[in-house]
């Protein structure tokens, strides 16, 4: 593959109307390159690919499969503002996909752990969450919650309030929503452990095996 992206490189240099190739350029790139490797190599394979790909497509838009594999590297090589950029640019260029956009923008704010954007995303486009959004938010919020030791008490509370409403949400739309259950569940414990007052603490445990219990059934 090393070998491959010198020769595909090099035959671009020598006739840059050969447009096609960037395809060719951006897979060979995808294939050398290594998610969650931070070195300085392969970060150049990434950003390799998406250059590619973004040439490519500059010339061929309508290629799903390279759009679907340069907002993927994007991720997995957490250069999320740049998927997001991509994204509404997309949208722009063609409004017949904004449904599909706003889903995978919703995804990925979710995924880089900008949970206030995301939620606040939500309100203004909710036809872009579907229950399994509401889910991913409400699991994202505890996972927040549960493993995060900077969260001053405000923020945790508004962020399990958050969890806990996407949550309802998802349960609306889904009432058998086994897992929604689960993490009601664990988010209600995570509510009940910030409470001072012991009254409080016990009516959020209580809730908490209630939604434990309709997991369970």
């Amino acid at each position: 593959y090393t070998d491959a992206l010198k020769q595909f490189q090099r035959g671009i240099q020598r006739d840059p109307d050969a447009t096609f190739a960037w395809r060719s350029v951006g897979l060979t790139a995808l294939a050398l390159y290594r998610p969650g490797d931070e070195s300085p190599k392969n970060v150049g394979y990434g950003k390799t690919a998406t250059d590619a790909f973004e040439k490519y497509l500059v010339e061929f838009p309508n290629d799903q499969k390279v759009r679907d594999y340069l907002v993927s590297t994007y991720v997995n090589s957490k250069r999320y503002n740049e998927a997001l950029a991509y994204l509404d640019r997309r949208a722009t260029e063609a409004p017949q996909d904004v449904p599909n956009l706003q889903q995978m923008k919703l995804n990925i704010l979710t995924q880089a752990g900008r949970l206030d954007d995301a939620w606040n995303f939500v309100k203004q486009h909710p036809e872009a969450a579907k229950p399994e959004t509401y889910y991913s938010l409400g699991v994202a919020a505890w996972d927040k919650s549960y493993h995060d030791t900077t969260l001053d008490a405000a923020t945790r509370t508004t962020l399990v309030d958050n969890g806990l409403e996407a949550l309802n949400k998802a349960l609306t739309m889904k009432p058998e929503y086994f897992e929604a259950m689960v993490y009601n569940n664990l988010l209600f414990r995570e509510k009940a452990k910030m409470q001072t007052d012991a009254t409080l603490r016990a009516e959020f445990t209580g809730k908490a095996d209630e939604w434990q219990q309709k997991a369970l059934a």
